[in-house]
């Protein structure tokens, strides 16, 4: 909508909102005990992946994901990079604190998606 003229980005959904863990994966106790090595390898992956935004440019992160937007240009995606960048929207690592899992929570409340908090400590798994 920008590079058409319909629209300008005034402000960042993402910045405005702080640190939200909305990356998250679930699973079963007994799934992660018994996958261990399964489990470790995803979230290495993932490791990997924000390492790799972090160490490389704008221009070598959109190049990586472009096919994954074919009907954006590689500019256009190198401009959504750079943002992203800018609000620090990539993590550096894949953990996420007790803070930010009780921010995510009130956002599902106000949201009316969440009817209670729940305790950290009962819903993460310690690897």
């Amino acid at each position: 909508m920008e590079q058409q003229g319909y629209g300008h980005v005034v402000a960042s959904v993402g910045e405005l909102g702080g640190v939200v863990p909305y990356t998250s994966y679930s699973a079963r106790k007994s799934f992660l005990k018994e996958n261990k090595e399964l489990i470790n390898n995803f979230t290495k992956a993932i490791q990997k992946g924000l390492d790799y935004v972090h160490n490389h440019s704008d221009k070598e992160v959109a190049e990586t994901i472009l096919n994954q937007f074919p009907d954006t240009s590689l500019n256009d995606l190198e401009e959504a990079v750079k943002r992203y960048r800018k609000i620090e929207a990539w993590p550096t690592t894949t953990e996420f604190t007790e803070e930010s899992f009780n921010h995510l929570q009130e956002i599902m409340q106000d949201a009316k998606q969440l009817d209670e908090k729940v305790k950290f400590e009962d819903l993460m798994y310690e690897r």
